[in-house]
């Protein structure tokens, strides 16, 4: 098995399991959770399955489906919990990947999955940086997860050659890092 067969394989996995400690988390509080990560994180990760609905690439829509699943679970909490917006935006956000997907070709719904992807966790960094005290809602597994598969698909893109599956982690992996520092701080104290 190859090196980058070897962190494909990680990558994947961890995309199963890296959104369920939020949506626990989200079960007992939703202090602290960007709405706009939410929202971004089930439209990249809606993209990217229907992406992959398109190439016929399994890996990528099994890598996908669940995200999106759990963000959109994320959303229903939030909207349960009197985030008004979460939910029409939800059905939104997904309503906009199923018109891109019919008429966008597919080079174009690919950049548009990558942009998407890295912007997901600048909101929810954003939010902590400036409201350190209210992050209880915050998943600091959920982050350190992301940390890791992102490592994972930022290595396995450069084995690859690939700068469409490099391009989105340049930005995923620093803001995952510092929203679980900072959450994580705040949390300690």
């Amino acid at each position: 098995m190859t090196a980058a067969a070897l962190v494909g394989a990680a990558g994947v996995a961890l995309n199963q399991v890296f959104i369920w400690p939020q949506v626990a988390r989200a079960r007992r509080t939703i202090e602290g959770i960007a709405l706009l990560t939410v929202l971004s994180g089930l439209f990249a990760r809606v993209l990217w399955s229907a992406y992959g609905f398109a190439l016929g690439d399994i890996p990528l829509i099994c890598g996908s489906v669940t995200v999106a699943t759990g963000f959109l679970i994320l959303a229903v909490q939030l909207g349960r919990r009197g985030v008004r917006s979460a939910i029409p935006a939800s059905v939104a956000a997904i309503a906009s990947v199923a018109a891109l997907t019919l008429l966008a070709p597919e080079p174009v719904i690919g950049v548009i999955a990558v942009v998407a992807a890295a912007v997901t966790n600048l909101p929810q960094m954003l939010r902590a940086l400036s409201d350190r005290t209210r992050l209880a809602g915050v998943s600091v597994t959920t982050y350190l997860l992301i940390a890791a598969a992102s490592s994972c698909w930022l290595a396995y893109g450069t084995l690859v050659r690939e700068p469409f599956i490099v391009a989105p982690h340049l930005l995923l992996l620093p803001t995952a890092l510092v929203t679980a520092w900072v959450a994580s701080r705040e949390t300690r104290s």
